[in-house]
C-alpha cells in the first residue's frame, strides 16, 4: 500500500489543470493562483497543450502578466522536448511576441512553421494574429479594430499559397477575435475600423475553414458570418449566411446531433430578416426557441438568453 502522505505529482498535476480550465472564466483569481501553484513536470503530455492556451490567456489576456506567462512558456516548452505540438509553440510565441522577446518569439515560430510543414511566413502571421486576439479585448474601439486590420494584412495572399498548412489554426483565431469584437459595446459598432475588422474577420476565417475545415466548421463559420452581418446591421447578409449554415445541417445532420448548433442558426435567421424586414422572422424565432426548450443545460440556457437578449438591443440600435 502506497503511503497517502505522499503527494502522485502526475495526478496533482492534472487536477490542478482541470480545476484551473474549469473555472477561468468564472473566476480567473483562483485560476491564476491553481496555475501558479501547478507544477509543469507533473502535467500529463498529452495536456501541456491545454495548459500552453492557459498561460496565455489567464496570466497573459486576463491579467496582463506576460513575463510570467513566458516563464511558464519556457518551462512548458522544455518539458515538452521533442513531444511539443504545433499549439504548443503558437502560444510560446504569441506570450515571447507580447512580452518582447524577439529572439525567442523568432525561434517558435520557426519551430512552429517547421512543425506544421508550413512557411514561416505563415506561422509568423499566426502569431501575431495569436497575439490580437490575446489582446484585442483591452484596446477601445478604434485600437482594437485597427490591431486587428493590421494583423490581417498579409492573410489575404496566404489563402493562395499551397498546403493546408496552419490553416484549421488561422480559421479558429480569426474566429476568436471576431468572437471579440462581436461583444463590444453598441457605441463602438460604428467605428470604421472595428466594422472593417468585424467584416474581414468573417471572411477570412470562412476562407480557411472552407479550405481545411470539417462539414460542422464550415456550419459555424456562417453561423460568425450570420452574427457578423446582423451585429453590422447588414440584416439580408445576416439571414443569408444562416440559411447557408441551416443548409449544411439539412444535409449532413440527418441524425439531428447538431441541434444546438441548429437553434443558434434559427436566432440569426430570425435576426437577419428582423433586420432586413423580411417575412419569417416570427416563424425562425419560434424555431430556435422550440430547440432551445430542449436544451436541457444551464450554460447553453445562459447562452440562448444572452444572446436572444444582445439581439435585442441590437435591433433597437438599428431602429428595428
Amino acid at each position: 500500500m502506497s503511503d497517502p502522505t505522499v503527494s502522485n505529482p502526475a495526478i496533482d498535476g492534472a487536477a490542478l489543470l482541470a480545476q484551473a480550465d474549469a473555472i477561468h472564466d468564472d473566476e480567473p483569481q483562483r485560476a491564476l493562483e491553481l496555475l501558479r501553484d501547478l507544477d509543469v513536470a507533473s502535467v500529463p503530455m498529452g495536456r501541456l497543450p491545454r495548459l500552453a492556451f492557459l498561460l496565455d490567456h489567464v496570466l497573459g489576456e486576463k491579467f496582463d502578466l506576460w513575463a510570467e506567462a513566458l516563464a511558464g512558456q519556457r518551462r512548458l516548452v522544455a518539458q515538452a522536448g521533442l513531444h511539443a505540438t504545433p499549439l504548443i509553440f503558437r502560444h510560446a510565441a504569441v506570450a515571447a511576441q507580447i512580452a518582447g522577446d524577439a529572439l525567442l518569439a523568432r525561434t517558435w515560430t520557426q519551430a512552429l512553421a517547421a512543425s506544421s510543414d508550413a512557411p514561416v511566413a505563415k506561422a509568423r502571421a499566426l502569431v501575431t494574429l495569436g497575439a490580437v486576439a490575446f489582446s484585442v479585448s483591452r484596446q477601445g474601439a478604434e485600437s482594437a479594430g485597427r490591431l486587428t486590420l493590421q494583423a490581417l494584412q498579409p492573410v489575404a495572399a496566404l489563402h493562395a499559397m499551397p498546403g493546408p498548412g496552419l490553416d484549421a489554426a488561422f480559421g479558429a483565431v480569426i474566429n476568436n477575435i471576431a468572437s471579440d469584437l462581436i461583444e463590444r459595446r453598441l457605441a463602438d459598432l460604428g467605428q470604421p475600423d472595428l466594422r472593417t475588422a468585424l467584416q474581414l474577420t468573417a471572411q477570412h476565417s470562412q476562407r480557411f475553414w472552407d479550405r481545411a475545415g470539417t462539414w460542422v466548421n464550415r456550419e459555424r463559420a456562417h453561423y460568425l458570418s450570420a452574427m457578423v452581418a446582423n451585429v453590422l446591421g447588414e440584416g439580408t447578409q445576416g439571414a443569408f449566411n444562416a440559411r447557408a449554415g441551416l443548409a449544411l445541417l439539412d444535409a449532413h445532420d440527418a441524425a439531428a446531433d447538431e441541434n444546438v448548433d441548429r437553434a443558434f442558426l434559427e436566432l440569426e435567421l430570425s435576426m437577419g430578416l428582423r433586420l432586413s424586414e423580411q417575412p419569417g422572422q416570427a416563424d425562425a424565432l419560434a424555431r430556435a426557441q422550440a430547440l432551445a426548450a430542449k436544451f436541457d443545460d444551464a450554460f447553453l440556457d445562459r447562452w440562448f438568453a444572452d444572446r436572444s437578449a444582445r439581439n435585442e438591443a441590437l435591433a433597437r440600435h438599428h431602429g428595428r
